[in-house]
C-alpha cells in the first residue's frame, strides 16, 4: 500500500513539474476587418510544436521556457513572428499579402488585377512548364487550362499541333488561336511547300518555352474582342521573362534523356504470314517445311523504331537596378526522333532590356533569334515512308541482301532505304523583335508605342537517290523551296487612369497596323548524273519551277473603358474597328464590340465572413472576327497557260466581292469562388458561341465553267462548361501539397449549310458535315459482324431495300470528345519536390485507317496478328472475315465502316517530375545560390482502349473537318530525362 501511494505522489510530482516547465499560450488570429481566420498555422519557432486555429480563430500551444517566439502563417497573408515575453495570451492581426491579392494578369494591351477581372481567361505560369520536356509553346499548354484542347497530331519532332479554344468555330478558315508574344502578333502555321499531311512543320516550335514567364489565354469575347478580326478562335498572350532590380544572377539548366515507343502493333510473324497466304490463295504457296523454316523473321517495328536521345541546355542571366533591367538567354535543344530518319534541333537567343530614362520615359526592347533544322520523312497519307512501309512489309523479307544492298523484294520500298537515302530537311531562320517607349504625360496619362517585326526565312531541301524505289523511278528526284515571311507591326495606345472618390476609371484608346509580305519559290528536278550530287544544279531536268508573292495588311482602331466601384462592381466596355486587305472595299471594315461586368459579392458588407473568402459573379457578351482565309477570294483571279504556242491567261475563279468576315457572337457567365482564405479556388464558366457567315464553297452548274464559288453561307454553334479547381491541401513548413484540376466539355453543332446540303465523304475516315451534327462526324456503313455461314461482313441495310449501297450510310461516330481534363498534384517535402500531371480525353472516336489495310486480308501487306482468328469454317463465330481472292467479297469485307471505328478515350500520366533541392551554403563556398537535380518523364503511362500506336492522332494535321483519323501516323514518344537547375 505504501509503495502504491509513493508511486501516486511521484506521478503527481512529475505532472506538476512538467506543467512548471511547459507553459500554455493561446489567443485569437483575425484579419484587418476583425474576422477570425480559420486554419492559420501557429508554430513555436525552432521546434516541432505546431497547431492551427479553429473556426473562431482560437489557438492554444504548450511550449517550453526556451521557446522565445511564435510564427503565424496563412495563405494570402503575410507571415508574422511574435516574441512571447511574459505573455500567456497573444492575439494577432494578420496583414493581407497585397502582392498575392493584387496578382496581375496580362490582358490585351495591358494588365489587370486578377480579383477584378470581368472576363474568362486561362493562366499558365512558368512554374507549371519549367520541367516539361516539350519543345513547343503550344505543347506546354496541353491540359493546363480549361476550355483549351491541344492535340499533338503526331509525334514528329518539331511537328504541328492543333489548338482549339472552346471548340471548332470555322470550316473553311483557320481554327487556330492568335498568338501574341510581348504584344506582337506572330507568324504561325505550316509554311512547308512539300506537304507531308500530319507531318507538318510548326512555326511556333521556333520559339523556346524556357523564355516564357506566363501564358494568358483569352477565351471569351470580352477578353478577346480587343483583338477584333482575328480573335474568333481565342487569343494566346505570351509574356517572356524580363529583368528585375535584384542582384544579377546566372541560371543554367541542362537535361539529357531518352525516348522510345510506348506501344508497338502485334503483327504477323513469318510463320503465321505463310499460313495466312496459303489460306488466302487456297493452295500451298508455302510448303510445311518452308512454314517451319523461319530463318528470316524480321520484326520491322524493331527496325524502324529506335531509342532516341534528347537534350536541352539553357543559360540565362538577369538583373538590373532602379533604371535598367535586363534578361539574356540562350538555348540549345536536340531531339532525335524515335522513327528512323527524323530529327529536330534548335538554337535560340533572347535579349530583353528595359531602361528608365527619367521619371517620365521608359524605353526597352525584346529581341529573339532562332535557328531550327528538321529532318522529316513521309508518313501519313503515303506508301513511301518508313512507318507505313515498315509496318506493312511482311516479316519474310530481310532488311539487306547478302551483298549489303537494300532488299527491295517487299510490296513497298524498303523503309530503311527511305530513312537513310531520302533527304528532307527544313531550315528555319527566325527573328522576332520589338522596341517600345512608355511616356508619362501627366499623372495617370501614359502614351505607349511599340514597333515590332517577325521575320521568317524557311528553306526546304529534299532529295532521293536511285537507292530508293521512288528515286530510281526518276533517276534521282530533288526539291528546293524558299519561303520568306515578314510581318511588321505597330501598336500605339493612350491610357488614362484616374479615381473619382470610390470610382476608378481606366480609359484606353489605340491605333495599330500590320503589313505582311510573303515570298516563295519552288523547284522540282530529276535525272541526276551522280547520286552524291543532291542539289538542283546537278539535275539534268527541271520538271517544274514557280515563284509567288503576296502582300496583306490590317489597320485597326480600338478602345476600352474599365469602371470599378469599391472593388465590388466592375464594368468593362471594348471595341475594335478592323480593316483587312483580305476583303473587298465593300466589306473591308468590321467592328467588334464587347461588354463584361462583375460583382464581387464576397466583398459586400452583408456577406458573412468565414469559410467563403471570395465570391464573384461575371457575365460577358461580345463579337469577334476571323479573317484568316485564303487571299483574294473576293477578286477576279487569272491563271497562266499556253494557247497556240503562245503565253495566255484564263480566269481561274468567279470573284465574290460580297465576301465578309466570319464573325462569332459569344455569351459567357462565370463564377469565381474562394474558400478558406483562397486556399481552395473554384472557377466556373458557361458559354455559348454562334459563328455565322462561314466561308464555304457553293457548287455551281457545269455550264458556268467552274465547279464552285466561295460564299458566306454557314453557321456553327459551340456551347460548353469549364471548371477549374486549385487547392492548397497542405501548407506546413515541411510538407506542402497543391492540386490543380481543370475540366472542359464542349458541344459543337453545324446550324446551317447551303440549301441544307451536307458536305460528304471527307478524308480516309469518311468525315461529314451536316446540319444538326458536330463538324466532321464519321458517316459510313454500320458494321454488324461476320456472317458465320459465309465468313463475309454484314452491314446494316438502313433503307431496307435488300442491297448495301451508299444510301445505307449513317452516322457511326463523333471525333469530338465528351470532355477533356487535366489534374496536377505538386508535393514538396523538405528539399524534395514531386509533380504529377495527368491529362485525358473522354468520349471521342478514332477511325483506325491503318486497320483498313492491316486487316484487309488481301494484297501483299503484312497483317495484324488479329487476323489469326479470321473465319475459316462454317459456323465460326469471329469478328474477322475470311481470307479470299473473290474481288466482290474482298471489296465488301474492307468497306469503310464502323468495324474500324474505335473508342479514342485516354488517360495519360503526361508528366512526372521528381527533384531534390540542395542546401547550397557549403557548395563552392556559397557561390551557388540554388542547385536542383531532377528526373522527369513524359507520357510515362497511357490508359486507353484504342488499339493503334497512339490515341493522340490526326493524319490530316490541323484540318477542321478531316479529324480523328489515324493512318500510319507517327506516334508520340515516351521519354525519360535527368536534369539540373543551377543558380549563381
Amino acid at each position: 500500500m505504501k509503495v502504491k501511494l509513493l508511486r501516486c505522489f511521484t506521478l503527481i510530482g512529475l505532472v506538476i513539474s512538467t506543467c512548471a516547465l511547459f507553459g500554455q499560450i493561446g489567443g485569437t488570429v483575425k484579419d484587418n476587418s476583425g474576422t477570425p481566420l480559420i486554419g492559420v498555422t501557429v508554430k513555436a519557432t525552432d521546434s516541432n510544436i505546431v497547431t492551427s486555429t479553429d473556426i473562431d480563430g482560437n489557438y492554444s500551444l504548450m511550449i517550453s521556457p526556451d521557446i522565445k517566439s511564435i510564427e503565424f502563417s496563412y495563405v494570402g497573408y503575410l507571415p508574422q513572428t511574435v516574441e512571447i515575453g511574459n505573455r500567456t495570451k497573444i492575439d494577432v492581426v494578420l496583414q493581407e499579402d497585397i502582392k498575392i491579392l493584387n496578382e496581375v494578369v496580362v490582358v490585351g494591351y495591358g494588365v489587370e488585377q486578377k480579383k477584378t477581372l470581368t472576363s474568362s481567361v486561362g493562366i499558365v505560369g512558368s512554374d507549371e512548364i519549367k520541367d516539361l520536356p516539350v519543345p513547343t509553346i503550344d505543347g506546354v499548354m496541353q491540359g493546363q487550362a480549361s476550355g483549351v484542347q491541344v492535340v499533338q497530331n503526331s509525334g514528329t519532332p518539331g511537328g504541328g499541333m492543333s489548338v482549339r479554344i472552346r471548340g471548332v468555330s470555322s470550316i473553311g478558315g483557320s481554327s487556330q488561336p492568335l498568338y501574341v508574344i510581348d504584344g506582337i502578333p506572330v507568324t504561325t502555321g505550316d509554311y512547308a511547300q512539300i506537304g507531308y499531311e500530319g507531318q507538318g512543320v510548326n512555326q511556333l516550335s521556333d520559339l523556346s518555352p524556357g523564355d516564357i514567364e506566363s501564358i494568358t489565354i483569352l477565351k471569351d469575347a470580352a477578353a478577346a474582342a480587343i483583338y477584333g478580326a482575328r480573335a474568333s478562335n481565342g487569343v494566346v498572350l505570351i509574356t517572356t521573362k524580363r529583368g528585375s532590380q535584384k542582384n544579377s544572377s546566372i541560371n543554367f539548366t541542362a537535361s539529357y534523356g531518352w525516348q522510345n515507343t510506348w506501344r508497338k502493333l502485334d503483327m504477323l510473324n513469318a510463320h503465321d504470314w505463310k499460313i495466312y497466304r496459303n489460306d488466302l490463295f487456297g493452295t500451298e504457296v508455302f510448303t510445311q517445311d518452308q512454314i517451319n523454316d523461319n530463318t528470316i523473321n524480321t520484326n520491322w517495328q524493331d527496325v524502324i523504331f529506335r531509342t532516341a536521345p534528347m537534350s536541352n541546355y539553357e543559360l540565362s542571366t538577369t538583373g538590373g537596378d532602379k533604371k535598367t533591367r535586363f534578361y539574356i538567354s540562350g538555348n540549345l535543344f536536340n531531339q532525335t526522333g524515335i522513327l528512323i530518319g527524323t530529327d529536330y534541333s534548335r538554337m535560340n537567343g533572347r535579349v530583353n532590356l528595359d531602361h528608365k530614362v527619367n521619371k517620365f520615359i521608359t524605353i526597352g526592347t525584346s529581341i529573339g533569334l532562332s535557328y531550327a533544322k528538321t529532318d522529316r520523312v513521309e508518313g501519313d497519307q503515303t506508301l513511301h515512308g518508313p512507318l507505313p512501309n515498315g509496318i506493312s512489309t511482311p516479316a519474310i523479307f530481310p532488311v539487306y541482301n547478302e551483298d549489303g544492298s537494300y532488299n527491295q523484294s517487299g510490296p513497298y520500298s524498303n523503309p530503311v532505304s527511305i530513312a537513310n537515302e531520302a533527304i528532307n530537311q527544313n531550315f528555319s531562320y527566325r527573328g522576332l523583335g520589338n522596341v517600345y517607349a512608355d511616356i508619362k504625360l501627366i499623372d495617370g496619362l501614359t502614351f505607349s508605342t511599340k514597333w515590332g517585326i517577325d521575320f521568317l526565312n524557311f528553306r526546304e531541301h529534299a532529295y532521293e537517290s536511285i537507292k530508293t524505289i521512288q528515286g530510281a523511278k526518276y533517276n534521282g528526284l530533288g526539291f528546293e523551296t524558299y519561303t520568306n515571311v515578314a510581318n511588321l507591326v505597330s501598336n500605339n495606345t493612350l491610357k488614362y487612369a484616374f479615381d473619382l472618390s470610390d470610382n476608378k476609371f481606366e480609359i484606353l484608346g489605340g491605333y495599330s497596323f500590320e503589313k505582311k509580305n510573303y515570298r516563295s519559290s519552288f523547284i522540282r528536278a530529276q535525272d541526276y548524273a551522280d547520286p552524291s550530287l543532291q542539289y538542283i544544279n546537278s539535275a539534268s531536268t527541271i520538271v517544274s519551277a514557280s515563284s509567288g508573292a503576296s502582300d496583306a495588311g490590317i489597320r485597326s482602331w480600338f478602345g476600352r473603358v474599365n469602371y470599378n466601384l469599391l472593388d465590388k462592381y466592375i464594368v468593362s466596355l471594348s471595341g475594335r474597328l478592323d480593316g483587312s486587305s483580305n476583303f473587298s472595299e465593300k466589306n473591308r471594315n468590321g467592328f467588334f464590340p464587347a461588354v463584361s461586368a462583375a460583382w464581387r459579392i464576397g466583398a459586400e458588407d452583408f456577406f458573412p465572413k468565414g469559410v467563403i473568402s471570395e465570391l464573384k459573379l461575371r457575365a460577358s457578351y461580345g463579337i469577334t472576327g476571323n479573317d484568316d482565309i485564303p487571299a483574294f477570294l473576293y477578286a477576279e483571279l487569272y491563271g497562266n497557260t499556253t494557247y497556240g504556242g503562245k503565253p495566255a491567261v484564263y480566269p481561274s475563279n468567279i470573284p465574290n466581292p460580297d465576301l465578309k468576315w466570319e464573325s462569332t457572337a459569344q455569351a459567357n457567365v462565370g463564377l469565381d469562388l474562394g474558400f478558406f482564405a483562397d486556399r481552395l479556388l473554384v472557377n466556373l464558366d458557361v458559354y455559348r458561341k454562334m459563328t455565322k457567315d462561314l466561308l464555304l464553297s457553293r457548287p455551281l452548274p457545269p455550264s458556268s465553267g467552274f465547279s464552285s464559288i466561295t460564299e458566306n453561307i454557314g453557321v456553327v454553334e459551340n456551347k460548353g462548361l469549364e471548371v477549374t479547381v486549385s487547392s492548397e491541401n497542405l501548407s506546413g513548413r515541411k510538407l506542402q501539397w497543391n492540386t490543380r484540376v481543370n475540366f472542359s466539355m464542349n458541344r459543337n453543332k453545324v446550324v446551317k449549310l447551303y440549301n441544307h446540303q451536307p458536305i460528304d465523304d471527307l478524308g480516309r475516315g469518311g468525315n461529314r458535315i451536316e446540319e444538326g451534327e458536330p463538324i466532321g462526324i464519321f458517316y459510313s456503313f454500320e458494321w454488324l459482324g461476320v456472317d458465320p455461314s459465309t465468313g463475309d461482313v454484314v452491314y446494316a441495310d438502313k433503307n431496307f431495300d435488300g442491297q448495301i449501297t451508299s444510301d445505307d450510310r449513317t452516322k457511326i461516330g463523333d471525333p469530338h470528345p465528351d470532355f477533356i481534363y487535366g489534374v496536377t498534384n505538386s508535393f514538396r517535402y523538405g528539399n524534395f519536390d514531386l509533380n504529377i500531371f495527368f491529362q485525358g480525353s473522354q468520349g471521342n472516336d478514332i477511325f483506325n485507317g491503318s486497320r483498313l489495310y492491316l486487316e484487309s486480308l488481301q494484297g501483299g501487306d503484312n497483317q495484324l496478328a488479329a487476323i489469326n482468328r479470321r473465319w475459316k469454317n462454317v459456323g465460326d463465330i469471329t469478328d474477322i472475315p475470311r481470307a479470299t481472292l473473290d474481288p466482290v467479297a474482298s471489296a465488301n469485307n474492307k468497306r469503310q465502316s464502323s468495324r474500324f471505328l474505335e473508342d479514342g478515350s485516354y488517360l495519360r500520366l503526361k508528366n512526372l517530375t521528381f527533384g531534390y533541392n540542395f542546401n547550397t551554403k557549403n557548395i563552392l563556398k556559397g557561390k551557388i545560390s540554388s542547385l536542383r537535380l531532377y528526373f522527369t518523364s513524359q507520357n510515362l503511362l497511357t490508359f486507353t482502349n484504342y488499339s493503334g500506336l497512339d490515341p493522340e492522332v490526326n493524319y490530316r494535321g490541323d484540318d477542321n473537318a478531316r479529324i480523328g483519323t489515324d493512318f500510319f501516323t507517327y506516334p508520340q514518344a515516351r521519354s525519360f530525362s535527368f536534369g539540373l537547375n543551377a543558380g549563381f
